[in-house]
């Protein structure tokens, strides 16, 4: 009998032992690491997408979770540049960017297509111009 439970133990344990293997070997796998700048903005840009497509459709609940989803965004250490001369107008057009997003979703909660519409093209100018402006002082 103890033969027996001593026998079911071990082999528990190696089966235990096998499945903590193969899951690090999965992880080890997956990237546990932040997304590169590119895949954040690559996100970004698939959400404005959505508060586009919201805006054409009328569809103010995808406005508005598009706006959030974007403001989020914009507090991700992802969203910092700190290697970059001037960093007070980066800063200053993040804050711009987020009083956007804020408006947007505002707008959206009151189903104004309109002020929704007028926010999301403040929003997509700041862009332009802080990419324009990161481009510029990369040179």
């Amino acid at each position: 009998m103890r033969l027996t439970i001593t026998r079911s133990l071990c082999l528990a344990l190696a089966g235990l032992a096998g499945l903590a293997a193969a899951s690090n070997a999965t992880r080890a796998g997956q990237r546990d690491d932040k997304p590169t700048r590119a895949e954040f903005m690559r996100q970004k840009l698939v959400f404005a997408k959505d508060v586009l497509e919201g805006l054409a459709l009328e569809q103010f609940a995808t406005i508005e979770k598009g706006g959030k989803a974007l403001r989020r965004l914009s507090g991700a250490a992802e969203w910092e540049v700190p290697t970059i001369p001037n960093a007070t107008d980066y800063v200053m057009m993040t804050t711009d960017f987020q009083r956007h997003t804020d408006e947007l979703v505002k707008q959206a909660k009151a189903k104004n297509i309109d002020g929704a519409t007028l926010a999301y093209v403040k929003l997509t100018m700041g862009c332009v111009q802080c990419h324009k402006f990161i481009r510029d002082t990369g040179k």
